[in-house]
């Protein structure tokens, strides 16, 4: 019996750890290092089943144990190993466990026997469900599940914990039903009712989330409404300050003839200068390369010295690869919006200090500003009871799409906030 108990463990192992690497959308590591974090554990949980078995020192509850070991040991390593963020792996690694009992309870009720001993029939079965369910999530599902991983954000707890609670219930009817050769109808009625109630709260959760992104998407259009705007006047500010220098050509042409009437070549030199200097200051500034980028920089910018705050910036970007240009503008609108707003309730002297580097395909942006003293937070994210956050979780949600994150602190006045991100996963 141990023997064939140990055989069905082995399979489910395997499978465990096939199916973690394939739900782990934000991997800490690389493909490489995360298969042998997983594979390693598939091995140590393997080697301490063998001694439970053996060792009789759980007796008859060797099923319970491997049961509850399995999901709190893979369960830890998956949330807390391998995903970047493990607010949000909860809800996977929930789902799949789902997944997972109903292989086990499909398996038993096919086989009319205790799919915890096993043999070669149970087996065969286990093994086709996973491969089959693998094939289902990979074909249909992976994309959307994805998609939907992103939109979770910080502060959804409820989708959380509704999945986590799931899992729950599918366990107590495993535990309750345990060992149950002779299904009854009232057993089989049971077994469907709570499957059609987990993929009913599963629908509910994918709708809710799809709910959110359509408001977030709202929200992206208003902001990038209001870019549009802001690039329609720069470009009429552009078109003034041609006109003005067309009109005023043939003054400079009057004054550098002068000078050369009286061959003054270093005053028509030192008049040049002087020329190419104001003009160069009547147009945007050149941050880098990039037209997005430097667009929505110089937009904010002009905007806060229209406001009378001091600017001060670090600009050091080379060629962006890997990122959106318009997730790389939603993040630096968002942060230089929530600077200028956060100046304005500021007292006294105000200013913005903004640094952006590169680093191959990782970003770090860094914004500093003078603010009121009393800035809320609440778990790490700050609050504003006079708006919605809808910025901060702009920058949160395009962070976490590009693997990376952000923090924000307030010390004594001065606003931080900080984002790193790096290259798509997707």
């Amino acid at each position: 019996m141990i023997s064939n108990a140990l055989i069905t463990n082995v399979i489910n192992n395997i499978f465990h750890v096939v199916w973690l690497v394939n739900i782990t959308l934000e991997p800490k590591y690389n493909k490489k290092k995360t298969v042998c974090i997983l594979a390693a554990t598939g091995v140590s949980f393997q080697i301490l089943f063998i001694w439970l078995g053996y060792s009789g020192i759980l007796g008859g509850k060797l099923y319970y144990a491997g049961y509850c070991l399995a999901s709190l040991i893979y369960g830890a390593v998956y949330i807390f190993g391998v995903s970047i963020c493990p607010f949000k792996a909860v809800f996977l690694m929930s789902a799949y466990y789902c997944v997972w009992t109903f292989i086990y309870n499909i398996t038993s009720l096919i086989t009319g026997t205790f799919a915890g001993a096993g043999n070669v029939q149970i087996w065969l079965l286990r093994i086709g469900l996973n491969l089959f369910f693998l094939i289902l999530y990979h074909t249909l599902f992976k994309k959307r599940f994805l998609l939907m991983y992103h939109e979770i954000r910080h502060g959804d707890s409820s989708i959380t914990i509704l999945s986590l609670l799931t899992f729950y219930m599918v366990s107590l009817f495993v535990f309750s039903y345990e060992k149950r050769h002779n299904h009854s109808a009232f057993y089989i009625l049971i077994l469907i009712s709570i499957y059609v109630f987990v993929l009913s709260v599963y629908v509910a959760l994918f709708r809710f989330m799809s709910r959110l992104n359509y408001e977030w998407q709202l929200k992206q259009m208003q902001l990038h409404e209001k870019l549009l705007l802001a690039q329609i006047d720069s470009y009429d500010e552009i078109e003034r300050n041609a006109r003005q220098t067309r009109h005023d050509f043939r003054h400079h042409n009057i004054v550098v003839a002068e000078f050369a009437k009286n061959r003054d070549y270093q005053g028509i030199l030192d008049y040049l200068q002087n020329y190419d200097k104001e003009e160069t200051e009547k147009y945007a500034k050149i941050f880098c390369a990039n037209h997005a980028v430097n667009h929505v920089l110089s937009v904010y910018l002009a905007k806060a010295e229209q406001k009378e705050i001091e600017i001060k910036t670090d600009i050091r970007l080379c060629d962006i690869s890997g990122i959106s240009d318009v997730d790389f503008v939603c993040i630096l609108a968002n942060i230089l919006e929530n600077a200028i707003n956060g100046c304005m309730q500021a007292e006294g002297k105000r200013w913005i200090d903004i640094s952006v580097r590169q680093r191959e395909t990782k970003y770090t942006c860094v914004c500093k500003n003078t603010c009121t003293s009393n800035v809320l937070f609440e778990n790490g994210i700050p609050k504003n009871k006079n708006r919605d956050s809808v910025g901060v979780e702009s920058i949160l949600r395009i962070a976490g799409k590009y693997a990376g994150n952000a923090d924000f602190s307030d010390d004594d006045g001065i606003f931080t906030c900080r984002v790193v991100f790096g290259k798509c996963l997707q």
